[in-house]
């Protein structure tokens, strides 16, 4: 991934800004999220500049280019998905990690779940044809 630039797909970042401005491009319904620091956040077509403390939230309505920078020293900022925002209505970082952190918990066991259903099956039926086989007569077992 370029460090100025960010796809326009649904994966979560965390970014360190310095005072040197980084371009981003974030598809319309993520969001950045101030995890430390204090952030200055400008967006082609929006006639506000935004600074954010920790904790707060900006929402991309516009897939215009986004510039963010620290205000002083060094910021950590947390570019997050339209998937994963969408469920998070205030802007409490916190609340919104724990959010995620449930999808993505809810989402392996699914999987976990799913990929032992298929195993149990696969094995239930080479015991099944074993046992077939075994149970058939000896004339029958090479035709």
């Amino acid at each position: 991934m370029n460090a100025n630039t960010l796809a326009n797909d649904d994966t979560d970042t965390l970014l360190t800004v310095t005072a040197d401005p980084v371009r981003l491009r974030l598809p319309v319904g993520s969001a950045m999220l101030v995890y430390s620091g204090e952030v200055w956040i400008t967006q082609e077509g929006m006639l506000d500049d935004v600074v954010l403390a920790p904790g707060k939230r900006f929402d991309v309505r516009s897939n215009r280019l986004i510039v963010v920078s620290a205000v002083r020293g060094s910021a950590r900022v947390y570019a997050a998905s339209r998937i994963d925002i969408a469920a998070c209505i205030d802007s409490d970082l916190l609340a919104f990690l724990r959010r995620r952190g449930r999808r993505l918990r809810t989402e392996y066991f699914t999987r976990v779940v799913q990929s032992t259903k298929e195993r149990a099956l696969s094995l239930l039926s080479a015991v099944f044809v074993s046992v077939r086989k075994a149970s058939m007569p000896a004339t029958q077992r090479y035709f």
